[in-house]
């Protein structure tokens, strides 16, 4: 059930906080997340009683931290468990058995988890950290997360931490980083994506040639005027051979490599 934990959380240490820091779980509503589906309720209580709530029925433990070892000792009444640190944020809790790390103890804050969905807020970690080290300045609670449907019906997953996009924002599809290619919206502009970055926005337009037929031009303004390293297309979507073309009302242009390569004025 939790095998996302496993590819996941060590890639994320850098926002696992130490256990010494209790006011992060004391008095705090946290749900036991099983392979069975239930959801029984922890409250850690000050002064080390241990409530837990299962469909409302309660039943009264303890706890107690150790300092020296990293570990919650938890008495269930029907048992003790002793379980170690591995992942702690003040909205998860993740501890393994001692002895048996595998079997892992996963701890939901309802508060700040609501829909309980821990794969999906370590994924908006992982976004967090990506942006990080994309832009260090970046502050990760200002990360704003919008979609928008391609023309081909894929629908992208933004992250930016600005009004508008910009290259540097992480990008996802079905809650994966986008791979790399090609986007356009339907709301005329796109994206050129590599690697779940964006690395480029664009705002593709029609010209027509002298010769009557039509091309592609994946302008980087809004106003659409094309510019040297614009990628250039056919209307059909394919890239445009190298050679010469006369782009009506904008003059001769020179394409190598599908992009535009320079004015010439001859």
């Amino acid at each position: 059930m939790f095998s996302f934990l496993q590819n996941l959380l060590p890639r994320l240490r850098q926002f696992s906080q130490s256990l010494d820091q209790t006011e992060l779980f004391v008095d705090k509503p946290w749900v036991l997340l099983d392979e069975d589906g239930q959801q029984q309720t922890y409250i850690f209580r000050r002064g080390g009683e241990l409530l837990m709530s299962l469909d409302g029925q309660v039943q009264m433990g303890s706890w107690d931290y150790i300092a020296a070892a990293q570990s919650i000792l938890i008495d269930r009444q029907v048992d003790k468990l002793l379980l170690n640190h591995f992942f702690f944020t003040d909205a998860l809790l993740v501890l393994a058995r001692d002895g048996r790390p595998d079997s892992k103890f996963v701890l939901a804050n309802r508060q700040l988890i609501p829909d309980l969905d821990v794969e999906g807020y370590l994924r908006k970690l992982e976004v967090k950290q990506k942006m990080q080290l994309k832009s260090p300045s970046t502050n990760p609670t200002e990360v704003r997360k919008t979609y928008v449907k391609t023309t081909n019906g894929v629908d992208l997953e933004f992250f930016t931490t600005g009004r508008a996009y910009a290259p540097g924002d992480v990008v996802h599809v079905s809650g994966i980083p986008a791979p790399t290619g090609r986007y356009i919206t339907e709301k005329t502009w796109g994206v050129y994506v590599e690697n779940g970055f964006v690395m480029k926005i664009i705002w593709p337009k029609l010209y027509k040639l002298k010769t009557g037929e039509e091309i592609i031009v994946d302008c980087y303004t809004s106003g659409g005027t094309p510019d040297i390293n614009n990628r250039v297309y056919s209307e059909e979507g394919r890239t445009l051979p190298d050679g010469k073309y006369h782009i009506v009302g904008s003059g001769k242009v020179r394409v190598k490599g599908g992009l535009l390569y320079e004015f010439p004025f001859f």
